[in-house]
C-alpha cells in the first residue's frame, strides 16, 4: 500500500507543470572604438529576403568612441501570463538628435546572430568606420548577473577585441544585441 502511494504520488509529482520562474537580468556593456564611430540605436529588426539583409526601422539613442549601455529586464511569469519589463540606459561621448525612426542597414559581425532578433524590439551596439580609415580596432567588455527566483543565480562577463573592416554603403556593424522583451507592431 505504502508502494503504490509514493508511486501515485510521483506520478503526480511529475505531471504537474514545472513551476515557472520570475527572474531580473542586469547587463552592462563598455563598447570603446578607435577610428569608428559606436551608435546605440533603440528599434525593430526586420529581414529583407529579397537582400538577405538586416534592417533596423528606429532610433539613434547615442553615439561616441566610448558608449557604455545598462540593462535591466525584469520577467514577472504567473499562471496564465507573463510579463517582461526592461528598461535600458546608453551614455555616449557625442551629442545625438533624431527627428523620428529611420531605417538603418545592419551587418552582423562573427558573434551576432540577428536571425532571432526579427520582429522584437531591441537595443542595438553598432558602428562605423571613420572616412579615411581602413578599419577599426574595437574592445567590447559585457558583465551579465541574472537573479532567479527559486533557483541559482548566474553570472558571467566577456571581453571581446574586434577588427571591423570598413562596411560598404553606410551599413552599421553590429557588434551587441539586447532583446527588450516586446515584439514589434506591423
Amino acid at each position: 500500500m505504502r508502494r503504490s502511494l509514493f508511486v501515485a504520488f510521483v506520478a503526480v509529482a511529475l505531471s504537474a507543470p514545472a513551476s515557472a520562474q520570475d527572474s531580473k537580468a542586469k547587463s552592462r556593456t563598455d563598447i570603446k572604438a578607435d577610428d569608428a564611430k559606436v551608435m546605440s540605436m533603440v528599434g525593430c529588426v526586420r529581414h529583407e529576403p529579397v537582400s538577405d539583409s538586416y534592417l533596423l526601422v528606429g532610433t539613434v539613442t547615442a553615439a561616441g568612441d566610448d558608449l557604455t549601455t545598462k540593462t535591466k529586464v525584469k520577467t514577472d511569469v504567473d499562471n496564465d501570463k507573463t510579463k517582461v519589463e526592461a528598461k535600458s540606459e546608453t551614455k555616449g561621448n557625442d551629442a545625438v538628435g533624431t527627428a523620428g525612426a529611420s531605417t538603418y542597414l545592419l551587418l552582423a559581425t562573427p558573434k551576432v546572430n540577428l536571425a532571432p532578433h526579427v520582429g522584437q524590439q531591441v537595443r542595438i551596439s553598432a558602428l562605423q568606420v571613420e572616412k579615411g580609415h581602413g578599419d577599426a580596432d574595437v574592445k567590447i567588455k559585457e558583465d551579465t548577473k541574472v537573479d532567479r527566483e527559486d533557483a541559482p543565480d548566474s553570472k558571467s562577463s566577456s571581453t571581446t577585441k574586434l577588427e571591423l573592416p570598413r562596411s560598404p554603403n553606410s551599413a552599421y556593424s553590429v557588434v551587441s544585441v539586447t532583446p527588450l522583451g516586446k515584439a514589434c507592431s506591423n
